[in-house]
């Protein structure tokens, strides 16, 4: 087995978009409800067509678990201790944060459905609206040191199908309905992992066949910029048909398979820009502080900014002034003792005579 973990920046500079992608469904929905809980044409493209970045989300986490595995074996003791540390405390102190801050700002008493319902919210990461996908991932990290036993590339597809299939069936058909009480409360969860596992293991897929479709990639990165623009296209024509469409939804078992490609694929190219390779370095490295820190930062703006800010057309700037107040709220943080319990930022490895910054692949990638 081979100690050697290579750092591997199209994956840092994915996990960097699709922060961006969470950060934009979430700030068009404030526009959504500034603007009395309607969207316009340019604010509803906003909402829908970044709806790819959770589901990146999930098959980063996949992908950096199990490559990791690949080239560095798996233990079990320290596997559970390093996520405990980096997943766990930050999910216990900021859904703590989140619930106090809806009881006092918010006029929201989390209790007032009882302390059952209160339970199993909380363990669902509904403290907050978005802390469903951090109790998601612990359901990830509750798998995988079963699917890590599969080292075969030949198994790898097959495996890649049945989570397909389970994903597909939980998605399609109200599991819940078949069930009472608690455990129909509990598969009801956004955060219910049968709904999300084929991203994940997408994400398994693609570590263990990554230096080929890499090379793929690179190769054929001007067919896939084409594919990429006919998703786009047709992601589109998918909600305006039907609507608000999720996040996990059935066809982004293509989508997000061709958009990775992509986006590795042009990597290269994105990387010899100074100006986008420092941004794209500096927004994966705080990729899960963002994450957990930005729906607060979105209701602060929300609260005190003056009202022109929610003009469609100052959109860029809105979203601009949420995303630096997101970074300078997560360096003030970070100069906190103990910050590395409240957030996990992973540390760049400075290498080579141009003093490149690159990405530890074995850091967690949640964002999210």
């Amino acid at each position: 087995m081979s100690n050697k973990c290579e750092h591997i920046y199209e994956i840092h500079y994915i996990r960097a978009i699709a922060s961006l992608m969470v950060l934009l469904v979430h700030v068009s929905a404030a526009y959504f409800y500034q603007h009395g809980k309607q969207y316009n044409d340019y604010t509803f493209f906003i909402n829908q067509i970044s709806r790819f970045g959770t589901p990146m989300f999930a098959m980063i986490s996949g992908f950096l678990l199990f490559y990791q595995t690949r080239k560095k074996g798996f233990k079990l003791n320290k596997f559970v201790s390093s996520r405990f540390t980096k997943i766990g405390i930050p999910f216990l102190i900021w859904s703590i944060f989140y619930l106090l801050f809806s009881y006092f700002a918010l006029k929201i008493n989390p209790m007032k459905d009882g302390s059952n319902l209160f339970l199993v919210n909380f363990l669902s990461g509904n403290a907050f609206h978005h802390l469903y996908f951090i109790a998601l991932v612990f359901q990830f990290y509750l798998i995988f040191p079963l699917l890590q036993l599969i080292r075969s590339k030949i198994v790898w597809p097959l495996i890649l199908i049945l989570a397909a299939i389970i994903n597909w069936y939980f998605v399609k058909v109200d599991v819940s309905a078949f069930f009472e009480g608690m455990p129909a409360l509990v598969i009801s969860q956004r955060a219910f992992l049968p709904e999300w596992i084929f991203f994940f293991v997408f994400g398994g897929f693609l570590a263990y066949y990554w230096e080929p479709l890499q090379s793929f990639s690179k190769k054929f990165k001007f067919s896939l910029s084409l594919v990429a623009v006919m998703v786009v296209i047709l992601a589109v024509m998918e909600y305006r048909s039907v609507g608000s469409i999720p996040s996990n939804r059935v066809t982004n078992f293509i989508n997000i398979p061709i958009l990775t490609l992509f986006m590795a694929g042009i990597m290269d190219s994105l990387k010899k820009i100074n100006i986008f390779d420092t941004f794209l370095k500096e927004i994966g490295s705080l990729s899960m502080a963002i994450y957990l820190i930005h729906p607060f930062v979105i209701n602060i703006f929300d609260r005190f900014a003056p009202q022109i800010f929610w003009k469609t057309s100052l959109f860029p700037i809105t979203f601009g002034i949420i995303l630096l107040g997101t970074i300078i709220f997560t360096k003030l943080i970070q100069r906190l003792p103990f910050s590395s319990y409240i957030l996990t930022v992973p540390k760049l490895k400075v290498s080579g005579s141009n003093k490149q910054i690159q990405p530890r692949v074995n850091e967690v990638s949640v964002a999210k």
